[in-house]
């Protein structure tokens, strides 16, 4: 899903005697077969191993994988992909420029191989062996090509704003401008990029540049061009076949660079629009592993023989993000009152299991940036009806949605119905196929919405491509220009603790004018087949993220 970003990491290695799991930058401890906790304590991510259960065989090849997904990805589009479906496969297909390491996030050598660093500007040099899956090779000019795409107005690019700190992007991206000075090709495998001031996320923001053959693209629509539909990339894996709703089917890229990536030669990732029916996947063997089962189902995989499950640390909550544009949910006294009649609490006692629990702000409590004197809004539904009131809302009708088959948000929703009667909303409740809903909110065409477009764990600033007026990722409509400056602050300060007390206000303002309520922590379990190893498991970017490091039945 948008599951955001998330937090630590498990890295498994093989050692069938002693059922060990290493845990990176973690303390080594080894689990019972029966023991799983929940939540972001202890370990930061618990995992239960094997069972008595009897697996069946996979329904794929042998020599594959075949990946179990709760939400289809809107597009493999490297412009257009904004949800963490499409963004994992443009990573399998295309590869990042610069990699983010799945457990501190720290910039990692992707098809750039190295950099060195000036002042604000920044040399990097390609991998030499680096080319598309077609042969030919990925040079400076492809990536810079693919910058310049992002800065395009007309590309309608999700992650332009990223972008638009390098020298002469903003006045590029208004049209005043036909090149980008800060974007220098100095050689077919060297690229020299000049900020116009100082970017602490620039290195990290660089995973969200899949780079394109700028030949095959060159004078195309970078928004729809049926080049999209099965295109050519230095990543991993070349796309095979993608039936909607269905199977993406992807083989490993002949020519990439990593030598003797990927081991795992085929994968196909399977839209099974239902958390509780990839239990029974899971179950079954008719998949090998998920980032999404029912985490109600824990007993069930636990018992399943040949299955890890882990269950990650928390991300950023969930909870319902308004739209600022409509008449009521413009006044943030409305929002807070709606906030107010949600006793997160309760429902995290009731409905997440034992392994969720009550939300506290837009950043996740694993990042540096969390303030832990926060304090919650506050459950107090008498007031909130006299806010309705006071507000001319009461008797209103709102549009709440969620991604159907996502049992946590289905009960989210239908608790939020009844407990907005007693201060007088009326909910009209929406369960949308998830690719559909992604598409309404970014077109503007919902009232509130449960998918976390917002919150972040793996990088604050990306607060401000979700907050700040007019930027690519505030489908809200919300604006606050105080909100805006400290968030600019925070962006160019490059040391970490003078960013916290920056970070501290930003979380105070957002908690206040509540364009987002942040609610709950929803409870994840990512689950896959002993026949796999080597793999990292991250709360942030999910278990997949590094598929081609993976170890599989025929390494």
């Amino acid at each position: 899903m948008t599951h955001n970003d998330h937090g630590h990491t498990t890295r498994r290695t093989v050692d069938e005697s002693s059922r060990f799991l290493f845990l990176s930058g973690q303390t080594l401890r080894r689990l019972s077969r029966r023991q799983l906790v929940g939540g972001a304590a202890g370990l930061g991510a618990t995992v239960a191993l094997g069972g008595h259960g009897v697996r069946l065989a996979a329904a794929q090849e042998p020599e594959g994988i075949l990946i179990g997904t709760l939400g289809e990805a809107t597009s493999i589009n490297p412009f257009q992909a904004s949800e963490s479906e499409g963004q994992w496969r443009c990573k399998m297909l295309f590869d990042e420029f610069v990699r983010a390491d799945a457990n501190d996030f720290s910039p990692q050598p992707g098809l750039a191989a190295e950099w060195t660093n000036e002042g604000l500007t920044y040399t990097f040099t390609l991998q030499p062996n680096a080319t598309f899956s077609d042969g030919a090779d990925v040079t400076a000019e492809d990536v810079a090509f693919t910058i310049r795409g992002h800065l395009t107005k007309t590309t309608a690019s999700p992650w332009s704003t990223k972008f638009l700190p390098i020298d002469g992007a903003q006045a590029f991206f208004d049209g005043a401008a036909q090149e980008v000075p800060g974007i220098e090709v100095v050689d077919p495998k060297t690229l020299r990029i000049t900020l116009a001031q100082p970017d602490a996320p620039f290195l990290f923001n660089l995973r969200y540049i899949w780079v394109v053959p700028a030949a095959a693209l060159q004078g195309k629509n970078l928004t729809n061009d049926p080049w999209f539909e099965k295109p050519v990339g230095a990543g991993p894996y070349v796309i095979e076949s993608w039936t909607r709703q269905q199977d993406f089917i992807a083989t490993a890229n002949p020519n990439y660079w990593q030598q003797g990536k990927p081991a795992i030669p085929r994968l196909t990732h399977r839209f099974i629009g239902d958390s509780q029916s990839l239990v029974l996947a899971l179950q079954g063997g008719e998949i090998d592993a998920s980032n999404y089962p029912n985490p109600a189902g824990k007993d069930q995989l636990e018992q399943v023989e040949g299955l890890t499950v882990m269950a990650p640390p928390f991300a950023s909550p969930n909870g319902w993000m308004f739209n600022a544009r409509h008449e009521h949910l413009a006044k943030t006294e409305v929002r807070r009152a709606i906030a107010m009649a949600l006793d997160t609490e309760q429902f995290a006692a009731d409905s997440l299991l034992g392994l969720g629990g009550a939300g506290l702000g837009p950043i996740s409590p694993e990042s540096w940036a969390f303030d832990p004197t926060l304090e919650p809004i506050p459950f107090d539904p008498a007031t909130a009806r006299q806010m309705i009131t006071a507000a001319g809302a009461e008797g209103t009708q709102l549009r709440f949605n969620a991604n159907q088959g996502n049992i946590f948000r289905e009960d989210w929703l239908t608790y939020t119905q009844q407990a907005l009667q007693e201060i007088g909303i009326e909910v009209v409740p929406e369960l949308i196929e998830y690719t559909a809903l992604v598409e309404q909110v970014e077109a503007g065409d919902f009232d509130v919405t449960g998918v976390d477009f917002c919150g972040v764990t793996a990088e604050p600033s990306e607060l401000f491509e979700q907050f700040s007026t007019g930027a690519s990722g505030n489908y809200m409509g919300y604006s606050n220009p105080e909100l805006d400056a400290l968030l600019k602050q925070a962006r160019q300060t490059l040391d970490i603790e003078a960013a916290k007390p920056i970070y501290a206000q930003v979380q105070r303002i957002i908690m206040a004018d509540v364009p987002m309520h942040f609610a709950w922590y929803r409870p994840f379990l990512h689950a896959v087949s002993d026949r796999f190893t080597d793999y990292t498991d991250s709360a942030a970017f999910g278990l997949f993220h590094t598929l081609e490091d993976w170890s599989g039945p025929s390494a």
